[in-house]
């Protein structure tokens, strides 16, 4: 079966004109081949079996393609998509293709014989080269050894991409046994309109998915975009693709059975951890940078892109994450293993790192201020998608729909009045939020704010004191449900008063039946002014006396608002009242709080008459017991164990009569 030879090509290089890739002219032959044959098809034009064998002749034999399907000669080069995506259609796809083209798909997916080959100085690798023919590597050979100079580099990059994968802890691929020629790990070079492929080719030794591999790189890179090495781009183009490629030969050690959009990824990010000075991949960063929203797991060249993702994971903790992701890939998705490892290396989730990424990505380009990605100020700068200047905003939908693991950035501005900004954010209920303040207070200085989404409403309101005094306040929006479609959010922004305050209750206090505790609502005035403030509170069972207190308070002050408790006598152990204080602020009707907690019936021993108190009737009661003359203590024989020792005896009646007439301590084991 052609499916144990699963290609992942890697980002097409094609020679376009200024016509659009996504022009519908089909007759010129516009655009990237591949998506000019699947418009065909979708358009019923074409078969699958049609559309499956021309999109892999696109591939692996261009100039065979018929001229409608072919792009323009140019001499500029730009990117085009790449074909993974047309592969795995196909792989997947494999049983609507009839058998005559499966076997022409074969055909055109086997290796191929060259003329010459060499070893590269480590003797893991072996190259397979032509210096004659469509396939003609550069001839040059500076030294004389009749091997070309360009063989050799590309030899030395081979290398020096092993050893950097060994020195990480990657497994190598598994061996393909003697194709190619011997046991040595084979590279080809091909004419094509792309950097190179990697092909898995048959199940490896192992019990999970792994898979025996070769890769191909271009001929010669030749007119590829510019990058940053100092050896000059063809070198930068040759060393970024021998450290991509080589890492898809990586991956299928683990599983080559991964989603597309965390293979390129990572096999892009791989390029900066081999080869750091090349940063060809800055080519297609702009492709994310410029849509924050596409999904991570957006399988278009958006995951080239992503690899952005993977240099944030190794530079805020490390590259073993990377490789243990992988570890763990061999049993379970990379997204489910990848999870798995930032939670038992770093306390993070993947959805917490997410939201932290999202905003390292705010300063990028010409808004890095250090302390996030390496090469931030190199980077493009993120798309911001909306601007406020003046308010109020009245609820607006988002500039933009981000899907799942996508962004939205929104940037607010003093208008030049005083008070407060009133942020609030409401999220499509389908999917979870998370969503984060830059707060400016200077251009080169900032606090970190996070709202509370995490409710079933996914709405919070959050205050900004004084926004006057800000430079400016960023709001980040990250959908974190993970392969999610795309889902709006609404927010309003609005300026008001600067009154403001905080408020909390102590919670679960048990009290003793026939008796009652004292509950308290701590407020504090956390605004500029002078600020009243009431608390109305109340219970479900009827043990609070239903009530509200105010308080005047100066700014930064705070007070206690007391109430009472009580059960009544007789209510039964482990009974639960529910208590709800409404804290609200009486300048401003809009600021309103509630604070919730409960109390619950515990026993108090000593107290064995159940009346709710300690007293002489207890010791009358707890003496008739002794002296077998009178019931036990209630409402259970341990509410007489006064002491806490075991059982009920006369060193409880002893400990009762120091407590009641010497004015000894209650029992150690009463809770107050």
């Amino acid at each position: 079966m052609i499916w144990k030879l699963r290609i992942t090509a890697c980002v097409v290089l094609l020679l376009v004109s200024s016509v659009s890739a996504t022009s519908g002219d089909n007759s010129t032959g516009s655009g990237d081949p591949l998506s000019i044959i699947e418009r065909e098809y979708q358009s019923g034009g074409l078969s699958y079996s049609q559309k499956a064998l021309l999109q892999i002749t696109a591939i692996r034999r261009p100039h065979d393609l018929p001229a409608k399907y072919q792009a323009p000669s140019s001499t500029s080069v730009s990117h085009a998509r790449c074909a993974t995506d047309a592969i795995v259609d196909i792989r997947q796809n494999w049983d609507q293709i009839d058998l005559v083209t499966q076997q022409s798909i074969s055909q055109l997916l086997t290796r191929w014989s060259t003329a010459f080959t060499y070893d590269s100085p480590s003797g893991y690798f072996k190259l397979h080269y032509d210096v004659t023919g469509t396939n003609a590597v550069p001839s040059t050979d500076g030294n004389g050894n009749t091997i070309p100079d360009y063989i050799e580099k590309c030899a030395a990059y081979m290398d020096s991409s092993l050893a950097r994968h060994q020195a990480l802890g990657y497994l190598n691929p598994p061996s393909d046994g003697t194709w190619g020629g011997d046991s040595k790990f084979d590279v080809y070079f091909e004419d094509m309109g792309y950097y190179g492929y990697a092909v898995p080719e048959g199940a490896g030794p192992n019990p999970w998915n792994d898979y025996y591999s070769h890769l191909v790189l271009h001929r010669n890179f030749f007119g590829f975009p510019p990058n940053d090495d100092p050896e000059g781009n063809q070198a930068g183009a040759a060393k970024a693709t021998a450290a991509h490629e080589f890492h898809h030969c990586i991956q299928f050690a683990y599983d080559a059975g991964e989603g597309s959009w965390f293979m390129e990824l990572d096999a892009t990010y791989m390029e900066d951890i081999v080869f750091d000075q090349v940063n060809d991949n800055y080519n297609y960063l702009g492709s994310f940078q410029d849509d924050p929203q596409i999904s991570l797991m957006d399988e278009s060249i958006h995951m080239y892109a992503s690899f952005i993702w993977g240099i944030y994971l190794v530079e805020r903790f490390d590259t073993t994450l990377m490789r243990a992701a992988w570890n763990g890939a061999r049993y379970k998705s990379i997204y489910d293993a990848m999870s798995d490892s930032l939670a038992a290396f770093t306390g993070y989730s993947q959805d917490s790192a997410f939201a932290e990424f999202a905003v390292w990505n705010y300063f990028t380009g010409s808004r890095d201020l250090g302390g996030t990605f390496h090469e931030a100020t190199a980077y493009p700068s993120v798309a911001v998608d909306r601007v406020h200047a003046s308010y109020p905003v009245v609820s607006q939908t988002g500039p933009v729909n981000p899907q799942g693991y996508g962004s939205c950035y929104i940037e607010f501005f003093p208008d030049g009045s005083s008070g407060k900004l009133r942020l609030i954010f409401n999220g499509g209920d389908a999917v979870e939020w998370a969503v984060t303040l830059l707060k400016f207070t200077d251009p080169n200085s900032y606090l970190v704010e996070k709202m509370e989404t995490g409710n079933v409403s996914r709405l919070d309101t959050l205050d900004i004191q004084d926004f006057s005094t800000y430079e400016k306040v960023v709001m980040v929006a990250a959908n974190v449900s993970q392969f999610s479609g795309a889902n709006s959010f609404t927010y309003s922004a609005t300026m008001g008063q600067p009154w403001d305050m905080s408020s909390a209750i102590d919670g679960g206090d048990p009290v003793y039946s026939g008796n009652q505790r004292t509950c308290s609502v701590l407020v504090k005035n956390t605004g500029p002014v002078n600020h009243s403030i009431k608390v109305t509170y109340s219970d479900n069972m009827g043990w609070v006396i239903a009530g509200n207190q105010s308080r005047f308070l100066v700014p930064g002050d705070s007070s206690f608002i007391t109430f009472a408790v009580a059960a009544p006598q007789g209510t039964p152990l482990g009974t639960i009242t529910n208590i709800t204080a409404l804290v609200e602020s009486l300048n401003d009707p809009t600021l309103v709080q509630t604070r919730n907690s409960s109390s619950h019936v515990v026993l108090q021993r000593g107290d064995v008459n159940f009346s709710g108190e300690i007293d002489l009737s207890d010791l009358s009661v707890l003496i008739s017991y002794l002296l077998g003359v009178g019931p036990q203590p209630q409402p259970l024989i341990e509410a007489g164990n006064f002491d806490c020792a075991a059982g009920v005896d006369i060193s409880d009646l002893s400990y009762l009569i120091t407590y009641l007439v010497a004015g000894g301590g209650t029992s150690p084991c009463n809770p107050y």
